[in-house]
């Protein structure tokens, strides 16, 4: 990994959320009235609020994973052709992946209500929340644990530790 690949990243994460924050606000975008109930507001299907901002959104997003995904690489000290890096490599895609699929599935929803594709009882872009997004940490969680003492903790950083504890006091 280069070293300027995270600063890229953070600075082009920086610009997206530039351009969020100067994106016009929708007419009407946050409440409607509600039909039977007056003083109460209700929200609409989402495509008026969230048209404009979604490709935005996702952008946002992706730039977040890669960073954190090549974050979890330079951290751990594991070169990208090593098993651990090419890990959490593989691991930051498969997240790139759902949360592109999450993304592109509330888009579909958004642009034709009636046609939402159902996985169980969830709508899909719910779906892919829920199982993808959700199961994406234990994934990162496992690499962690399996390489953690060969690769996080060896025997050499933990015979240098009480030399580093004694130097810092």
């Amino acid at each position: 990994m280069t070293r300027w690949l995270i600063p890229l990243l953070l600075i082009a994460s920086w610009g997206v959320t530039v351009a969020i924050l100067l994106s016009p606000e929708p007419v009407a975008g946050f409440a409607i009235p509600h039909d039977v109930i007056p003083k109460m507001e209700q929200g609409d299907n989402g495509q008026q609020r969230h048209e404009h901002t979604l490709l935005l959104g996702w952008m946002f997003g992706v730039l977040l994973i890669a960073t954190f995904g090549g974050l979890m690489v330079w951290s751990s000290g594991a070169r990208c052709n090593s098993l651990m890096g090419g890990l959490l490599v593989a691991t930051t895609l498969i997240f790139e992946g759902v949360f592109s699929a999450m993304c592109w599935s509330y888009h579909r929803q958004l642009a034709d209500p009636a046609a939402v594709s159902f996985f169980g009882s969830f709508p899909a872009g719910t779906a892919w929340q829920l199982y993808g997004m959700g199961a994406i940490p234990f994934l990162f969680v496992g690499i962690y644990v399996g390489f953690f003492s060969r690769q996080i903790v060896t025997p050499r950083t933990t015979a240098e530790f009480p030399h580093l504890s004694k130097s810092s006091r």
